[in-house]
């Protein structure tokens, strides 16, 4: 009873001083739904949740700080890997790496840790994590629209990629993606309310980091720019990607469908090179897996920026646009719906170096030989020159007696197969 008491104290207290704080000011008032005090009294209490939350918040937070470190380690380490590709990647990476420094460990402290869901982290981080928070996950989405663009024009026209995505091109872009994002979440930083309140039974005083709503001209500023966020940053991106991977994957479908065909009408009539007899399958078989490898990778990000992403940007927006004067149930499992949201967003986070990275064979190998000293190096890159050898061999109209043209179509094919390759 008497901690039921003192719970209560602390949320009349809480809700006295907020409702002061709009008095105070009649234009401005009191959103908090991002770190509402009253909302960490419900299911996450129940040991179990608490536990469970804990876990994911450990491993997101690892998995967001270390992999997205190696990521940026192994680019800025290895020349072979500054790649047009993987420069969008590290961009992404230190996106995510911002995520997991000033948001995972501050959000699961906020709501799984502490009490009354104070927050102890000061003023300062109070602003930053509230303006990262919300401008990070734009940020990855542009930048995740022009990694696919990237791709879209290796595969559609490979011999022009390197001609469109030159170096001004791409730090111009990414320059470009990082100033949109972080200019249309200003109204965040500028609402970001941190309050230090007092307990009247025990004279304790313990902080609280939440937004405030402001009216101009009778546009609820929140509202707006939660409303376009989700429909520039995530609906028109997801249509963006969905119709560049479907393509993609029409394309790579239709190329592998005619190497079917190609392969199976020169079967039974070898190959020369040189004065020696040799089947040149091998490429050929290895550029069906890395397209169908491709197709896959295409579909995994897909879902994973739709699926991990999607509600937070949902839930954001009911925040700003619900009624708040309405009664919210704490004991039940839809008081959870908020904090499933950011662990289901630092997800994405900490999952992209696997789906960016760590399904490229050329990461694999480069994370090998970064950390742990290996002396492969030598081996791969004999590998890699003897399939370059084998590619050019098998293009060769002077050694297979086909046209020039033919030579061209398989150029052509050669490069989007290194292209798909590097990724």
């Amino acid at each position: 009873m008497e901690a039921d008491a003192l719970e209560s104290l602390f949320l009349n207290s809480t809700v006295t001083n907020l409702t002061m704080f709009s008095i105070q000011s009649p234009t401005v008032g009191t959103v908090v739904e991002d770190n509402d005090p009253e909302i960490e009294h419900g299911m996450m209490k129940v040991p179990l949740i608490k536990a469970v939350f804990l876990f994911a918040y450990i491993l997101v937070f690892f998995s967001c700080l270390i992999g997205n470190s190696m990521i940026i380690t192994v680019i800025i380490v290895n020349r072979s890997m500054r790649t047009i590709t993987n420069f969008f990647l590290a961009n992404l990476a230190v996106a995510d790496l911002l995520v997991g420094i000033f948001c995972v460990c501050q959000n699961g402290a906020h709501f799984v840790i502490f009490e009354h869901g104070t927050w102890p982290f000061g003023k300062t981080l109070c602003h930053m994590y509230v303006y990262i928070l919300h401008m990070i996950p734009n940020s990855s989405a542009g930048i995740l629209v022009l990694l696919s663009i990237e791709r879209f024009i290796a595969v559609i026209r490979p011999m022009l990629v390197h001609h469109l995505m030159t170096k001004s091109v791409l730090v111009l872009c990414s320059v470009l993606v990082w100033i949109f994002s972080a200019s249309m979440n200003l109204p965040y930083l500028f609402a970001v309310q941190y309050l230090e309140l007092k307990d009247p039974e025990t004279s304790e005083s313990f902080g609280i980091c939440t937004r405030r709503f402001s009216m101009w001209n009778g546009i609820h500023i929140l509202q707006l720019v939660s409303t376009v966020n989700l429909i520039f940053w995530y609906v028109i991106p997801l249509s963006i990607l969905m119709v560049i991977y479907i393509t993609i994957g029409f394309v790579l479908m239709r190329t592998t469908e005619d190497d079917s065909v190609a392969r199976s009408a020169n079967h039974s009539r070898p190959i020369m090179v040189g004065n020696n007899r040799r089947m040149s399958e091998a490429p050929k078989i290895e550029v069906v897996d890395s397209r169908r490898r491709v197709i896959r990778l295409c579909v995994v990000i897909v879902l994973a920026f739709a699926l991990l992403s999607a509600p937070r940007y949902i839930y954001l927006t009911w925040s700003v646009w619900r009624d708040t004067n309405s009664p919210r149930c704490l004991n039940c499992l839809s008081a959870m719906i908020q904090p499933t949201t950011f662990l289901l967003m630092f997800i994405n986070s900490g999952i992209n170096p696997i789906l960016y990275a760590f399904l490229s064979q050329r990461f694999r190998h480069a994370i090998a030989e970064t950390f742990t000293f290996s002396k492969t190096k030598k081996t791969r890159q004999a590998k890699l020159m003897l399939e370059l050898y084998q590619r050019r061999m098998s293009t060769g109209d002077h050694l297979t007696g086909h046209s020039n043209s033919d030579v061209g179509g398989r150029q052509r094919e050669n490069s989007v197969v290194e292209s798909l390759i590097n990724f």
